[in-house]
């Protein structure tokens, strides 16, 4: 959990064959037509690892016949902005500028595959506590991630899914939900139970693009019992930055959104929406409401749906002689 700035180096050289161990086999290393290392209990810092991988395709056409293998258990990968992704095994190959790796967890699996400086990135089925190292800003309970990222080592696409996790604790989410016990308007949005119980998820989604450390937030969408919530925008995590539109979608829980009239045009059926704008540090965002862009656009909504409402009423009264 912290880096190695002593090294002891033991073995010996046997003809064309090289054998030697790392801090008290902490690392073995077996050079003969091909190098074989094993490892156990030591965190693998990604860009060292994929420097080595350059290096060696970078060698001459004799030296990259000579093919890299890397076994690892009990261990774990440290990305360059300091995230931890957990592992009971993992395995690479190198051999002529193809990197293939696997990544083992619990019951979640990943695959990897660099080649031209073109990779792809999968993995599914893997748990809270894995979850929990990967998104350093946020814990879980139960629930899955499955996850793929293809593209450059340099600029990439991405996709994340979280499937019926709860999530216990969300710096954003925690300024979001504090922010609105604030505005007594806004009081529709709230969630007592979250600071107890945490948020139950069914999904979470989120599409975006990466390059230099900043994210390219395309689609972020959040689908909960209580609430729903959409997003699109950036986020910096080498800065600390975050810069997103945020809409919250709730069903309202009023007896007006039951008159027929009145639910239907003042607030689209049974649910309501509100637009934040959040921006900031990452790790501790400030939220602020846009409701004067929803004023904006309300009226018009407003004055949609009553010339609408005429032919909803005919539908779902069409709806009903259709039944009887």
């Amino acid at each position: 959990k912290k880096p190695i700035s002593h090294y002891e180096i033991k073995g010996k050289i046997n003809k064309k064959k090289i054998y030697f161990t790392i801090n008290n086999i902490l690392v073995s290393v077996k050079i003969t037509d091909k190098i074989d290392i094993k490892m156990k209990k030591v965190g693998i810092n990604i860009s060292p690892l994929l420097d080595l991988v350059e290096l060696l395709n970078k060698q001459d056409s004799q030296s990259k016949k000579r093919a890299l293998s890397v076994f690892a258990t009990d261990s774990y990968l440290q990305t360059q902005s300091g995230n931890i992704i957990l592992s009971d095994e993992i395995t690479l190959q190198q051999l002529n500028n193809i990197t293939t790796a696997q990544l083992n967890y619990k019951q979640g699996s990943a695959g990897f595959k660099l080649e031209n400086n073109n990779f792809h990135l999968y993995g599914k089925n893997f748990d809270d506590e894995f979850m929990e190292k990967l998104f350093r800003l946020s814990r879980f309970k139960g629930g899955t991630l499955d996850f793929s990222l293809q593209g450059t080592l340099d600029k990439y696409n991405g996709i994340f899914y979280v499937n019926k996790a709860t999530i216990v604790d969300y710096k954003l989410l925690n300024n979001v939900l504090a922010f609105i016990n604030t505005v007594p308007s806004l009081v529709t949005f709230s969630l007592p139970s979250y600071n107890e119980e945490g948020l139950y998820v069914d999904s979470a989604y989120m599409r975006f693009s990466a390059k230099d450390s900043k994210f390219y937030i395309s689609d972020f969408y959040l689908d909960a019992k209580e609430i729903d919530i959409l997003a699109k925008g950036t986020a910096n995590i080498k800065k600390d930055t975050i810069d997103l539109t945020l809409n919250l979608k709730t069903d309202l829980g009023s007896s007006a959104s039951k008159i027929p009239v009145v639910g239907y045009i003042l607030f689209d059926k049974d649910s309501i929406s509100t637009t934040m704008s959040i921006t900031g540090k990452l790790t501790d965002p400030t939220v602020s409401s846009m409701l004067a862009k929803d004023i904006a656009v309300a009226p018009l909504n407003i004055i949609k749906r009553t010339l609408l409402y005429p032919y909803e009423l005919l539908h779902s009264s069409e709806g009903n002689t259709t039944q009887e």
